[in-house]
């Protein structure tokens, strides 16, 4: 099969390496050391010939890879028929879901090893049926690879099985040796059986002790509107309607009728920010024709006001449930029905004069007939300090333009003015899309309206000419003859001429347009974004990163890179994507990314349709508050911007223009939803313009979030700033699930800038 398949790899099976095992419960062990019925079960092995390390019932097969280069070296297994000579009866994948392979290897440049299965007599590979795992490749000795089977779609007993021990092999001589199969029928049967759990790092107690230090006159909130609100009673309260409000990073399923939440809600924000939360309503029976209105927030002496605006929800069905993500604003009415909740986004904004201190709104949800049937105060805290125009976080996100103008169904254009307001809508949260408006891609930068987007501080990234646009003495020198006029203009410009390199060649491609920057563009910065990576050398001396190291400034890796062997020995859900022999070699990879920072280049990541669990992501089927916590971590890594593939790529479904839960199928069994889509089209709900998301606000806030530590960081060094994050997260996987534990700290950070601001 071919290796690109496993771009598409979430990691839904973990890995551990030990030299010894326990007999877990119910584990049915098989040994491959019988090696007439093994040559009689081993076939089509490709690109490896197979040997043995021994004779009769003491030997195991080895796989050797006999080609210089060996693109797919794999064997296949008549399982079944294994069992049938040896006596054994057959295992059933849907009872023994989980598989763990003891291996060891030699000269092996790669470490990814790909297990594919089938059942019910079946001798062939399915492109679904596969899983991935690691193992370490520096060492010689015995490991467990452990398989998850179980959400996938074997049903019967096993019969086929193939070793696929590398993607790639470098050289001749590279090996892997199977010498046991083990089934256990669950997750932790598996993990106690290599003596392994599934847990991350810990925050220490000493480390909690010094970051209560830190932030204990802080942790309050300001004021403590929770504890002194009491609730009001409409004027006609309607007790079939249960009004609860929540964060805005927080789901709540139709379906979930607990009115989880609380009776107001306090948007804590800074100057020149937006805040968001959100209303649900329950129904213990179906109301119709309600409408919801929402007062401006007035502060305490009313001599200032902040503006209130109101979206409506648009669910999705999502891995069983139906949560919202388009948000449309909300209008005219709208029904909540029996035993469902109805969840709304409300959103204010501040600006750099804005009066700091507590401010307040009244929500009223009406019927049919006009009576106020329920009702409730919420607030807004103003901090007293500002956020900047320009970002520390910069943004790259592709816009395409052809999808703004085939899903408005403006086949002949209107000159870019609804290309302008989708950017200006993205600009408005503080995300930069590839292409600024007015810009022909070609270097010239004819038209003067661009020169507004050049100047404006929001704007701290974009692309010079067009993505993936091919460099030519020509364009790249136009280019620079015109963004020179500014040192600005040039600090934002960025080239983007290939994606995601897969091999030598697009390698050599980066390379050849580096040259034509190098020679055209003095102080270019090329950004190349990376997910895949192999070692070049065989030794682990050369990979993809070092490849293009001389020309590439502003690197863009695939986030999964900043996950070291140790995280993944760490935490065995790990989605790994480096070596261990280009670690051992190369060094780590935040380390490898901090010396580009130290000689003068940029670090940015970027997140796809994986990892999609248990990582960080912005994905709907990621929870929000990891959403969130992947900025923090961004900070935590030092990584300068953050890319995002786009953020309109829609999908006609039924005439729908592109409102569904877009989703991609990965590994045959899970489902990336939303992955490519942060805004939806206007035209189904008649809104000649851009429509938000509830990621999308997610992402913003995360960007601001980014901001509050930024300026954090200048106030109170690094080693402070950075304890404050890791007691939320510390890895990719290892991040905090709780929504109000993550809120009260966002809070603190909030609450001591205020007042270092007023120092």
């Amino acid at each position: 099969m071919k290796k690109a398949v496993a771009l598409l790899l979430t990691l839904s099976m973990v890995i551990c390496l030990f030299t010894g095992c326990n007999n877990a419960s119910g584990a049915i062990k098989v040994s491959l050391n019988n090696k007439s019925a093994l040559e009689s079960t081993l076939f089509l092995a490709n690109e490896c010939e197979i040997s043995y390390n021994g004779s009769g019932t003491g030997s195991s097969p080895w796989f050797t890879t006999n080609v210089e280069y060996a693109s797919d070296p794999y064997c296949a297994f008549n399982f079944q028929q294994y069992l049938t000579l040896t006596g054994r009866k057959n295992i059933n994948s849907t009872e023994y879901p989980f598989v763990v392979l003891k291996i060891k290897s030699k000269n092996c440049n790669d470490n990814s090893f790909y297990l594919f299965a089938n059942v019910n007599g079946n001798l062939f590979p399915d492109a679904n049926l596969y899983r991935c795992s690691y193992y370490d490749n520096t060492s010689d000795d015995w490991c467990y690879v452990l398989f998850d089977f179980s959400a996938s779609e074997l049903q019967g007993d096993y019969s086929f099985f193939r070793f696929d021990f590398e993607k790639t092999a470098t050289t001749k001589g590279e090996a892997c040796c199977v010498g046991e199969m083990i089934f256990l029928k669950t997750e932790k049967d598996a993990l106690s059986y290599m003596k392994k759990t599934a847990s991350g790092k810990a925050f220490t107690a000493a480390e909690q002790k010094e970051l209560d230090k830190l932030l204990k006159d802080y942790r309050s909130s300001a004021p403590a509107v929770y504890t002194s609100y009491k609730p009001v009673k409409a004027p006609n309260e309607d007790s079939s309607l249960i009004m609860k409000f929540n964060h805005s990073f927080t789901r709540t399923a139709e379906e979930d009728i607990s009115a989880s939440g609380t009776d107001t809600y306090c948007m804590y924000l800074a100057k020149n920010e937006l805040e968001a939360c959100q209303l649900i309503l329950t129904a213990k029976e179906t109301r119709e024709g309600l409408t919801l209105e929402v007062s401006e927030f007035v502060s305490e002496d009313g001599s200032a006001k902040l503006p209130a605006d109101v979206f409506e929800g648009t669910y999705f069905e999502v891995e069983g449930e139906n949560v919202i993500d388009p948000l449309p604003p909300l209008s005219g009415s709208f029904n909540v029905s029996k035993n469902k909740s109805k969840s709304f986004v409300i959103k204010t904004g501040t600006k750099a004069d804005s009066k700091e201190g507590l401010y307040k709104a009244t929500v009223n949800v009406k019927n049919g007939l006009g009576d106020v049937v329920k009702t409730a105060e919420i607030f807004t805290y103003v901090w007293n300090f500002e956020l900047p125009e320009a970002t520390s976080c910069k943004t790259l996100m592709d816009l395409s333009w052809f999808n703004v103008y085939a899903y408005h169904e403006l086949y002949e254009g209107d000159g870019g003015i609804l290309y302008r307001k989708y950017y200006d809508y993205l600009l408005e949260n503080r995300v930069c899309s590839y292409n600024i408006p007015y810009n022909t891609n070609d270097g010239q930068f004819g038209d003067d309206r661009v020169i507004s987007y050049l100047n404006n501080p929001r704007v701290t990234a974009f692309q010079a000419l067009g993505w993936k646009t091919d460099l030519n003495d020509a364009n790249v020198t136009a280019a620079y003859s015109y963004l020179s006029q500014k040192a600005e203009w040039l600090e934002k410009s960025y080239f983007y001429p290939v994606d995601e390199p897969l091999n030598t060649g697009m390698l050599d491609n980066v390379n050849r347009n580096g040259e034509i920057l190098k020679k055209n563009f003095p102080g270019y910065k090329m950004i190349i974004p990376m997910h895949y990576t192999e070692d070049l050398a065989g030794d682990g001396s050369v990979d993809y990163f070092e490849y293009v190291k001389e020309y590439v400034n502003v690197w863009c890796p695939h986030n999964f890179f900043f996950s070291t062997w140790k995280d993944y020995l760490s935490n065995p859900k790990t989605y790994i994507y480096m070596t261990p022999l280009i670690e051992k070699k190369l060094g780590e990879f935040p380390e490898r990314m901090k010396k580009e920072q130290e000689g003068g280049d940029e670090v940015w990541w970027y997140v796809t349709r994986v990892p999609n669990g248990p990582e960080a992501t912005v994905l709907i089927n990621c929870e929000g508050v990891g959403s969130r916590e992947l900025f923090w971590l961004q900070k935590l890594f030092n990584i300068d911007g953050f890319l995002y593939y786009m953020c309109n790529e829609w999908a006609f479904k039924e005439n729908n223009y592109g409102i569904d839960p877009k989703y991609e199928v990965v590994n045959g069994t899970v489902k990336s939803y939303g992955n490519g889509v942060l805004i939806y089209c206007g035209k189904p709900y008649g809104i000649d313009g851009p429509v938000g998301c509830l990621r999308l606000e997610i992402v913003r806030d995360g960007i601001e979030d980014f901001e509050y530590l930024t300026m954090l960081k200048k106030e109170l060094g690094e080693e402070k700033v950075n304890l404050i994050i890791r007691s939320l997260a510390t890895s990719l996987t290892d991040w905090n699930h709780d929504a109000e534990l993550f809120t009260e700290t966002r809070i603190a950070l909030g609450n001591m800038l205020s007042a270092l601001k007023s120092k």
